[in-house]
């Protein structure tokens, strides 16, 4: 028996006492402690978790000399303990364990077994930083990973990136030449981590009612069904967008939304592309909130990818508000920008606003600036 499957904030004293009655052993994806006397011990715990299939961490039950089970629960105040369990996990973890979950329990005793789950991890291999060791989970035990597990796993993370950039070479293709979307644009990708594994498949149609499909910058959604999944597209005078929510959880977000023109004081003949982006910051921030609430909808809970790209870049200006005239702008020097990709783990609000400043940031490296400029226009 395990409680990994059941829904987090769900699992309470009563299951709890069934593991005890059952003389449940630890397992897998489960295990006890009756205290955490060092913390870099209850790192290695979790790191293990991580690195192998995740699984559920109870503090405050402990083990009998007959092998039993009890529910003690702990002695310390348990919001303190929560707190000072998530502060160790995330600064003594590399990469930073950020996805954890934590809630205190309430017993009948009065106390609290403190209730730490942990999800396996798409961004293994995870290193506890004190004693640089990689753990994995084997039965009931956690050992340190061989050099070949490491390498292991360090191949899925490889094998995951390849087949983005073969899926995204297509994608830009397709936009270009089947949907005539004219350059600049940008394209977003949101990819949970499970995207490409054989067996991914999203009720994408079933729940289509539920799904927003609307594209960057737009407010209004016709969408069709079509063999990915479900498609929109909107075709104005000067903008174009499309949004494609495919069956294996990858969302595409296509749109010259966030671009504008303007004369070219030393060259009328040759107009400025603006990318805009104080507009493409709202539009995205948007964006990211609606693409969480799209895989809540479908129950797709795996932590997902985001890319961004801007196809057809060459001479494209930076614009915070509206186009202006002037004479000497730095511009992008590639034909195809690709700006960092980030791991979203957590859908915190600040995180969102890291992820978008991010991006942008980027964004501004490229046409000359180190960071956000301060004024008006650039």
């Amino acid at each position: 028996m395990t409680t990994f499957y059941k829904k987090f904030e769900d699992v309470n004293e009563g299951d709890l006492q069934v593991l005890k009655d059952s003389g449940e052993i630890e397992g897998l994806q489960l295990e006890f402690k009756r205290e955490i006397s060092h913390l870099t011990s209850l790192v290695e715990e979790v790191v293990s978790f991580a690195n192998t299939k995740g699984g559920d961490l109870f503090i405050g039950i402990g083990e009998n000399q007959n092998g039993s089970n009890e529910l003690n629960g702990v002695d310390e105040v348990p919001d303190k303990a929560v707190l000072r369990f998530k502060q160790a996990i995330e600064n003594k973890t590399d990469p930073r364990l950020i996805n954890v979950l934590y809630r205190p329990i309430p017993l009948s005793n009065g106390k609290h077994v403190i209730h730490i789950r942990v999800p396996r991890s798409w961004n293994a291999p995870h290193m506890v930083k004190e004693n640089n060791r990689f753990m994995i989970r084997t039965g009931s035990a956690k050992i340190a990973a061989a050099t070949s597990e490491i390498r292991s796993m360090m191949d899925q993370r490889s094998h995951f990136s390849e087949r983005y950039e073969r899926f995204r070479v297509q994608r830009i293709e397709k936009s270009l030449n089947v949907y005539h979307q004219a350059a600049p644009f940008i394209m977003i990708h949101y990819v949970p981590v499970s995207a490409f594994d054989i067996n991914s498949n999203h009720p994408v149609i079933e729940r289509r009612q539920l799904l927003n499909t609307y594209v960057l910058g737009g407010a209004t959604a016709n969408p069709q069904i079509n063999v990915n999944g479900l498609y929109n597209q909107l075709k104005e005078l000067n903008y174009r967008a499309h949004t494609q929510i495919f069956r294996n959880g990858i969302i595409e977000q296509v749109s010259n939304y966030p671009f504008s023109h303007s004369g070219n004081e030393t060259n009328l003949d040759e107009p400025m592309k603006f990318f805009v982006v104080s507009e493409f910051e709202e539009s995205f921030k948007d964006s990211i909130k609606r693409q969480i609430s799209n895989y809540a909808s479908i129950d797709m809970a795996d932590p997902f990818y985001i890319f961004v790209s801007m196809v057809g870049s060459m001479g494209v200006v930076g614009s915070r508000r509206a186009p202006v005239w002037f004479k000497e702008l730095a511009s992008v020097d590639e034909d195809m920008l690709h700006l960092p990709e980030i791991l979203l783990e957590s859908k915190e609000d600040h995180v969102i606003e890291e992820v978008v400043n991010a991006v942008c940031k980027s964004f501004w490296n490229a046409v000359g600036f180190a960071e956000k400029p301060a004024g008006a226009y650039l």
